[in-house]
């Protein structure tokens, strides 16, 4: 019952953090404590209490001036987020299905999630063998190569925090071994792509490429999912080839500039 009331209580601060950030709109920018108190019927203590907390964590900043609140610069970084998803999807996805149309193979853009990799988009091929992800769907990062080409930029803590625990072998030709990834990571840098043949879906290979936003960034993958039998060998490289072009060019469209 204890534990119930503490949830209840922290939902409730949770919900009255998000009325106090509501409030600041183009015609209201500032607002003082005394303000939101009246506004939102919160208790003037409780909301000192949220005030404190959210300039602490910069979604609310004070004006020395006017010792009003505004919101602040973590508001914005959230903000940024959000419009790189959604400049990815207009820029990526009309390349995708091309992609997927030229080669006929299933290709994706993907995101990276702590220790997975989420397919974002997705246009498919039409090979009766083809594999069909669900929007959503998160696989293993250190066994895809999707998943790879976006670790291979992360700082070493990331990198170290995601090969850290038990690695299981999906496939004979899942690789487990961390030393082996990491020598995979720095391959991905030199090369720019990654081709894994059968490490997670048995029989089948995965070729990706990194994606950047604006700042340069590596925040995504562009990958083509195919039977092992049509992608072997040279055809292989040849596509690794298109597939860090064409992810270049989202780059490019997402305002990154080598």
């Amino acid at each position: 019952m204890a534990g119930y009331e503490k949830d209840k209580k922290t939902l409730s601060s949770v919900t009255n953090a998000m009325q106090l950030l509501r409030l600041f709109t183009k015609k209201q920018p500032e607002l003082s404590i005394t303000n939101m108190a009246k506004l939102t019927g919160i208790p003037k203590s409780s909301v000192h209490r949220l005030v404190f907390i959210l300039a602490k964590e910069g979604f609310l900043s004070k004006n020395p001036r006017t010792n009003h609140y505004r919101l602040g610069l973590s508001i914005l970084t959230l903000g940024g987020v959000i419009f790189s998803h959604r400049e990815l999807y207009k820029e990526g996805f009309p390349i995708v299905k091309s992609i997927a149309e030229t080669l006929n193979e299933s290709a994706h853009i993907c995101l990276m999630e702590d220790e997975h990799v989420v397919y974002l988009f997705r246009a498919e091929s039409s090979h009766p063998d083809r594999l069909l992800t669900q929007i959503g769907r998160k696989n293993p990062v250190y066994c895809t190569a999707e998943g790879l080409c976006i670790l291979a930029y992360q700082d070493d803590k990331t990198i170290e925090r995601t090969i850290s625990g038990e690695l299981y072998a999906y496939t004979p030709k899942t690789i487990t071994n961390k030393q082996d990834i990491v020598q995979i990571l720095s391959d991905v840098r030199d090369r720019g792509f990654c081709i894994l043949h059968g490490s997670y879906y048995e029989h089948y290979t995965s070729i990706a490429a990194p994606i950047r936003d604006h700042t340069g960034a590596v925040v995504s993958s562009l990958s083509i999912v195919g039977h092992s039998s049509r992608l072997t060998g040279e055809r292989a490289e040849e596509i690794a080839l298109v597939m860090k072009n064409t992810a270049d060019d989202i780059s490019e469209h997402l305002g990154y500039y080598k």
